[in-house]
Order: structure tokens, then sequence, then C-alpha cells
């Protein structure tokens, strides 16, 4: 519990170092390093990729392990949704750089964190609020349990400025790209409806859709099995209806944001664009595709909310300044920074427990 909050110290006081710019080298043609936001990419990759244990993590280590070799993988068939761009990923690194699976962690560590943390810079207001945000809705603490979803979302949010130019092609490729690491990227094929700014027809026959499984839950999610199943995808029907519904907590937390976007809309219709529209729409479709778990399978509705949890990240600070004037601006992200922190501290309440990693200095005694 101690190391998490440290790391979320450490991290908030890099990102305000790279939100000022205060550790940023500036070269010629507007070009610019920023050391802190490199640093705060460096610090959670080994943090996280250093694990030796944590929720799936044992699983993971042991796939690495026992991968085959990369002829062997291509000898065989594979499914096209059974997540094979990661498996290819995993058996090319075992034989070709390296059998050590915590170099393995970290590198997939690194392009998923740079992902994120690249995007949410460049994209959020307040990029120290994001970065709390960040750790205590789960999106990185999640990177431990579930590599390839997030490999799949990394690629997504490289697909995202495409998306906002409306480079479709170049879009739909990333999409494909993301499905072969995760075969539920494929929720991304129909963002390009949410382009335009929230709470229009569009949003509200989102809504009426999840009213209309919620209250059809087993018909219509059987349907559902039943047509994944059809096209090759395998779901456990014991992982969605054998399960326990997603925490009532964590429902409102999530649903803060889409509350305020519906109740401010009329201060907002003239601030939005096209990005902020995206941003918004996804932190909607989090909460909403969350919502589906209130009858059953908490932790599969949960995990796919997390696809669409980065518009959350960069859109929050935007909507308070937004809404706010200066003054209360500042009182408002003090606030709502002590309720993400009550969330988070509730929220990882056995994490200390499970979660097990090795030092740096025998990280790099395994590798040499």
């Amino acid at each position: 519990m101690v190391s998490i909050f440290s790391l979320l110290a450490v991290s908030l006081v890099l990102a305000f170092l790279s939100q000022k710019n205060i550790l940023t080298i500036f070269g010629p043609a507007g070009r610019k390093f920023d050391a802190a936001l490199v640093l705060l990419i460096i610090m959670l990759s080994f943090y996280g990729g250093l694990r030796t244990n944590y929720n799936d993590t044992a699983t993971y280590i042991s796939g690495f392990n026992n991968t085959v070799t990369w002829q062997e993988f291509w000898s065989t068939s594979h499914n096209i949704l059974g997540n094979v761009g990661f498996y290819a990923f995993q058996a090319f690194f075992h034989q070709y750089i390296s059998g050590n699976y915590h170099l393995f962690f970290v590198v997939v560590a690194f392009f998923v964190n740079g992902s994120y943390l690249f995007y949410i810079r460049k994209r959020s207001e307040n990029f120290i609020f994001s970065i709390l945000i960040f750790f205590c809705i789960g999106l990185y603490i999640s990177q431990f349990a579930a590599m390839k979803q997030h490999i799949a979302m990394a690629i997504l949010v490289l697909a995202l400025p495409r998306l906002e130019k409306r480079q479709y092609f170049l879009y739909y490729l990333l999409v494909f790209i993301a499905m072969l690491f995760h075969s539920y990227a494929i929720f991304f094929v129909i963002m390009p409806l949410f382009l335009n700014r929230p709470w229009k027809k569009i949003t509200y026959l989102t809504i009426i859709c999840v009213v209309f499984i919620l209250f059809t839950f087993e018909s219509s999610i059987t349907g559902f099995l039943e047509t994944a199943e059809a096209l090759g995808k395998d779901i456990s029907e014991s992982e969605v209806f054998d399960t326990a519904g997603i925490n009532l907590f964590r429902l409102t937390v999530y649903a803060v944001l889409p509350v305020m976007s519906f109740c401010f809309q009329k201060y907002l219709r003239r601030e939005y664009n096209r990005e902020t529209s995206l941003m918004m729409n996804m932190s909607i479709l989090s909460f909403l595709v969350m919502c589906l778990g209130l009858v059953s399978g908490g932790n599969l509705f949960g995990r796919c909310a997390i696809y669409f949890e980065i518009g959350t990240v960069t859109v929050f600070p935007w909507l308070l300044h937004r809404v706010f004037n200066r003054r209360s601006y500042e009182f408002i992200i003090g606030v709502a920074s002590v309720c993400f922190l009550i969330f988070f501290y509730m929220d990882v309440g056995t994490f200390a427990s499970e979660f097990t990693r090795i030092s740096i200095s025998e990280f790099f005694n395994g590798l040499f």
C-alpha cells in the first residue's frame, strides 16, 4: 500500500514538472524534450514491469516461459479473434530477443505507458489532475492484470488522432491491429458515430440499448455469446452469469463526469470540438458499459469499460475548467482530488498483500 501511494506521489511531482516545463529542453523548430514526462514513463514502466505477482501475472509468466518457437507458432492455424497478435509477439520476443519475462513485461509497459501518457500530456488541460485520475480509476494498475487488453488499448490510443482527422483508412487499420492483440478492440469500429458532441440522438439511443439489455439481460447476453461463438470467439458463460455485479461505489465514481456533462450541457455546447466531443462520449460509454455489470459479470464489463477510460482522464479537467471560474476551479480540483484519493485508497486495499516485484538491481543482474 505504501509503495503504490509513494509511486503516485512521485508521479504527481513529475507531472507538475512536465506541466510547468521545468525539465523541458526546447530545441529548434518548436521541438522539445520533456524530460519529466520521459522519467515518468520510465518509472511507471519499471514499477509494473518488474512484478512477480498480482492478479493474472502468474498466468502471463507461465504463458511466456512455455511459449512455442516462432516457427512452431506459424506452423499451426490460428483464430483471428484469439489474440493471435499477442501470442505471435510473445513467441518472437522469447526466441529472438530474450527469454527473460521481466524484460518482456518492461517492454510492453514502455509501449503502453508511453502511448497513454504522451496522449494525455498533449490533450489534457491539467496534466497533474489527469495523472491522479489515471491512477485512481485504475487505468495504471489494471495494466498488471490485463496485458493483452492494454496493448490493444495503447494501439487504439494511437488511432484516436486519425479518427479525429477522419483518416478512416489509417484508423481502421490500427483498430484491426489492436483486435489482433485483444479482440474486444472491435468496440472501436463504431467510434466514428461518436465524433459529434454528446447528448444528441446517438447518446440517447445508446442509453436505450443499455437499458434494454439490462431488462433482458439473460436472453440478450446469451444471444451475444452465441454470435461471438459463431464468429470463433469463445467467451465463458460463467464469466458473465456466475460472477458478482459491479461495485456500486465504483459505478458512482464513473457516473460523475457523464452526469456533469449532462447537467451543464447548455454551457458546454459551444465549447466542444471534435476532440473533446470524442473524449466525452468515451467517458459516457465507459459508464454505460459498466452499467451492464449491474446484474452480473462485473469483472468482464469492468474490463470492457476500461477501453474508454482514456476519455475520462483527458476531458475531466477540460469540463471543470469550462464550468467553473478560475477561483472555483482550483477549489473544485482540490475537492475532486481528495475524493479520488479516498476512492483509490478503498479500491487498492488488497493491492499491497498481492503485489510483489523484484528490484532494479535484480532485474539487471538477471539480464547480464
